[in-house]
């Protein structure tokens, strides 16, 4: 194999494929070992959990304007404890999960989200604290794919 510089070599981009490799340094013993695994086989495998290091976004809702959700945070945490809140969500790239969190400290305040393209439903409500709901974006739609107590209209 050629000595190759890893900063050097061109930038693969989102043109990943399942059977790509990544260059792996296997150390399990201290004596470094040089494998290969296929990008499949990594995220079918992932051998511990999932964490993002992303910053929350944070929502304070008065009941007196829409809130606008950052699209490219993956959790929004809403306050609702001051009052009622209209909250829009634009689209999202296909794949990508957004999570809402209600973290409102007293009250039943509705928190309304308002994606543009919800799949099956207009709003998404939430309405006491520790509520939430997790969406995934997948064909020009917003899915619902969990969450704990939200209802939706």
């Amino acid at each position: 194999m050629a000595d190759k510089k890893i900063t050097a070599l061109s930038n693969l981009g989102d043109g990943i494929a399942a059977a790509d490799l990544f260059h792996v340094v296997d150390d399990p013993t201290g004596t470094p070992i040089n494998k290969k695994i296929a990008a499949e086989d990594v995220f079918n495998n992932i051998p511990s959990f999932l964490g993002l290091a992303q910053a929350s976004q944070s929502l304070t809702s008065d009941g007196s304007t829409t809130l606008v959700a950052d699209v490219t945070s993956a959790i929004t945490e809403v306050n609702g404890t001051a009052g009622t809140a209209t909250i829009t969500l634009a689209d999202g790239s296909d794949g990508q999960v957004k999570t809402f969190i209600n973290t409102s400290s007293s009250g039943t305040h509705i928190q309304t989200i308002t994606p543009s393209n919800l799949r099956g439903y207009t709003n998404i409500l939430l309405n006491a604290q520790g509520e939430t709901v997790t969406c995934l974006f997948k064909n020009s739609n917003w899915n619902i794919i969990a969450g704990n107590g939200y209802t939706t209209s």
